[in-house]
């Protein structure tokens, strides 16, 4: 016969599942900034090395200059997205600051 767990025991048991949901949560959204870094270095690099490839083989400067323009297209969402990944979310359920204070 186990002991019954006191309102204590379970308040403590809900503050240790929130932390580890926080600390999961987090590391989550460090794998995603890490994923935005790793994007945003690599899409330029492929998109160069792609127009390059084809203004060299096939002597066609209207392609290489699409390709270029393409990998610009691309490009700047994945920087936008890694500015915005930097950004961390607010606390929607804590009270805001705004006080007025008393008015009679």
């Amino acid at each position: 016969m186990g002991k019954k767990k006191t309102k204590k025991d379970k308040r403590r048991e809900q503050r240790e599942r929130e932390a580890e949901e926080r600390a999961l949560a987090l590391a989550a959204a460090k794998l995603r900034l890490k994923r935005f870094q790793i994007a945003a270095a690599v899409v330029p690099i492929v998109f160069l090395g792609a127009a390059i490839g084809v203004y060299v083989a096939m002597d066609d400067k209207q392609l290489a200059g699409l390709i270029g323009l393409v990998g610009l297209a691309v490009w700047v969402p994945v920087l936008l997205g890694l500015l915005g990944a930097r950004i961390e979310p607010r606390d929607r359920t804590r009270a805001g600051s705004i006080d007025f204070g008393n008015r009679r």
